[in-house]
Formats: C-alpha cells, structure tokens, sequence
C-alpha cells in the first residue's frame, strides 16, 4: 500500500523535472492534492468462500482475539467494537462471558492453539453457525516527522463450527493520516473512532 513517503517522493518527483516552472503553486497545490486522495485508497483485502450462504449464518461466537500491539487491552477494545458492529447487521452474537467459560471449561490455553475439534465443540455448546477468530496487529498512535496519528491493523476469520472450512478471512488496516493533518496540522480521529472505522470496513466485506 503506497504510503507518506511515496507521496514525498511524488513531490520531490514534480520539482526535480522543474514543473513548478510551469504551473502555479496553486495548480501543484491541486496536484499533491489529487495525488493524496489517490494513496489513501488502500487499506483492506479479503476472502469470501464463493458459495457462503450468508443466510445460513444467524448466530457467531467471537473469540478473544490476539494481540500483538503495545496496548494490553486492545484485544478486548477491538472485540467490543466487532460484536458491537456484528449485532447491528442482524446477526445474533454469543455473550463473551459464555466463550470465556467455555473456553476455560475446555482447558485451551491459547487461542492461536485451537484445534478443529475445539471449533466443532464451541459450536456444539452455544449453537452458533460459525467462530470468529483474529488478532490485533497494531493499535496506538504512530509518531511522524511532524505529526502524530492512530493506526490500527486487524486481521479476522469466519469458521463454520459444523465443517471447520473457512468462510471469510480479512486483513484491514488505518490509511494514516489525511492531507490536511499531513499538510495544515489538522486535527484528525481519534483512536478509538479510527478503531471503528477499521472494523465497520472489514464486517461490511462479509454482513
């Protein structure tokens, strides 16, 4: 995903073949400008199973996810947000105390060591359609040359409890700053509503 530095790139790119000669400060303004837009575009990619029946899935038991950011809670943070997010699509969510249980009265010790099995069972006890697993790669603020900006990266998966098949999996991650936080020191989202749009981007490419 092309990022800050490609974009001073693109400037330096603009000033070494002289084009400031040729057009205005407000026509390069403009130029940056479009360029910027452009950048911001990435963020997220996913797999869908081609013959999901969406419609089969009415119930979702959401693990605990990992995490492997700085933030100790961001696990817990991001998870609130996705039932959050899951349940206003309609779908039926399983009460995280009742997975936390489960998860202790089966002895899993890890998440990332669960088994098939394991899959099969938490489906068998909340009578849920599919598990949804993941990790948090980055939550917190990201410090730049001159400013400061929340970045968060998340990576879920759909499993359907009764075949163990994955349904859907995503990478999604913040785009970072905005021109006018980058260019005019504008203040931007916060974490937690940067938090929210990763998330809201991700379930939108399944519910």
């Amino acid at each position: 995903c092309i990022r800050w530095t490609q974009l001073t790139r693109f400037i330096k790119f603009v000033r070494s073949v002289h084009l400031v000669n040729f057009v205005n400060r407000f026509n390069l303004f403009l130029l940056v400008f479009c360029f910027s837009l452009f950048i911001c575009g990435c963020g997220h990619k996913y797999y869908l199973k081609s013959d999901i029946d969406l419609k089969a899935i009415k119930k979702i038991a959401i693990l605990p996810l990992e995490n492997f950011s700085t933030d100790e809670t961001a696990g817990e943070k991001i998870r609130r947000i996705i039932i959050a997010e899951v349940i206003s699509k309609g779908i039926e969510v399983i009460e995280p105390g009742e997975i936390t249980k489960i998860i202790r009265d089966m002895k899993i010790k890890s998440i990332n060591m669960i088994k098939l099995s394991d899959i099969r069972n938490i489906g068998l006890e909340t009578g849920s359609d599919a598990v949804m697993t993941g990790s948090v790669e980055y939550y917190g603020i990201s410090r730049g040359v001159n400013i400061n900006y929340p970045e968060v990266a998340i990576n879920l998966k759909l499993i359907e409890t009764a075949t163990g098949k994955v349904l859907w999996s995503t990478r999604n991650t913040s785009e970072g700053p905005d021109f006018w936080m980058r260019h005019f020191g504008s203040e931007g989202p916060s974490l937690s509503e940067v938090a929210g749009k990763v998330v809201k981007k991700a379930i939108g490419t399944i519910f």
